[in-house]
């Protein structure tokens, strides 16, 4: 799965240690600012779910598709 986050620094920071406690990162790049006058940041993420995790659809309480 790729993801593309948008926050500060530190959010940034914080949302990849938390991505890294849940998923398998393969890789994440470097902030890059935001355009314009933005005083926000990007940041790339390349993850894997962690082997071993179950399918949600077959969840208690979720829907048919998974939802």
């Amino acid at each position: 799965m790729k993801f593309r986050i948008t926050g500060t620094l530190d959010e940034l920071r914080r949302a990849r240690a938390l991505l890294g406690e849940t998923l398998h990162v393969r890789e994440a790049s470097e902030p890059y600012p935001n355009r314009g006058d933005s005083t926000l940041y990007r940041l790339y993420v390349d993850a894997d779910l962690p082997t071993g995790t179950t399918d949600p659809a077959e969840a208690p309480g979720q829907g048919r598709d998974g939802w």
